[in-house]
């Protein structure tokens, strides 16, 4: 008698620790399939304009979620997505970080070849391309707008791309890696949509912009 309820003892107690093991695995199966939840696709296309030796390069971040995501500065609605690029004075209002300026520009994607890459995020890559965005907007004649969208790519992990300068150099880049393709869509913006950032981190604000072509150095 006193072996067998000693074996129930026993028994239940390996009963009671199995269910606590399968409801910690159970967790953090739960907490590892929502880290692995793909939550946006980012995008870097280049404009090979004209086939000379000017373009531009840019980040694109598509919305895959029912709610809005932040992008830098911006909050991007579900379904739709948003352009970030550094220009220099191509736009009246100047040298800086722009949001849907390339969506606007290259909405009529018949009229533009572009070539590009795509990587999907989740959300922890997301708030890493974000704090890098929010954080960016340098342009010069060196570090022109791939300096920017490249380092903004590479901030997370997938196929890396060096900035080199040249824009040909970047679009032969692009050109290498066989998943490359060509002229992705892009949600055309409204007008009181399309933004300069002013600032960065914490101080950083949108203003709307007009992405009307002032001189195309970009």
């Amino acid at each position: 008698m006193k072996i067998f309820k000693k074996l129930t003892s026993m028994l239940l107690v390996v009963a009671v620790l199995f269910g606590v093991f399968a409801m910690s695995v159970s967790a953090a199966d739960d907490v590892t399939d929502e880290a692995d939840v793909i939550v946006a696709r980012m995008y870097v296309g280049h404009n090979e304009r004209y086939r000379s030796l000017s373009g531009h390069t840019w980040i694109y971040i598509e919305n895959l979620t029912d709610h809005s995501l932040t992008v830098g500065a911006y909050t991007l609605p579900k379904g739709e997505g948003v352009s970030c690029g550094t220009f220099g004075t191509s736009l009246a209002d100047g040298v800086g970080l722009y949001y849907n300026v390339e969506a606007w520009r290259y909405r009529n994607i018949n009229a533009y070849e572009y070539t590009y890459l795509s990587k999907d995020l989740t959300q922890a890559d997301l708030e890493i391309v974000s704090n890098k965005i929010i954080n960016g907007g340098t342009w010069s004649h060196i570090l022109n707008c791939a300096y920017f969208a490249f380092g903004v790519w590479n901030s997370v992990p997938g196929k890396p791309l060096i900035f080199l300068f040249f824009p040909t150099l970047h679009e032969l880049q692009i050109l290498l890696y066989m998943s490359h393709g060509e002229g992705f869509p892009m949600t055309t913006p409204k007008a009181d949509r399309i933004y300069k950032q002013i600032g960065k981190g914490d101080d950083a604000f949108l203003v709307v912009t007009d992405p009307s072509y002032v001189e195309d150095d970009a």
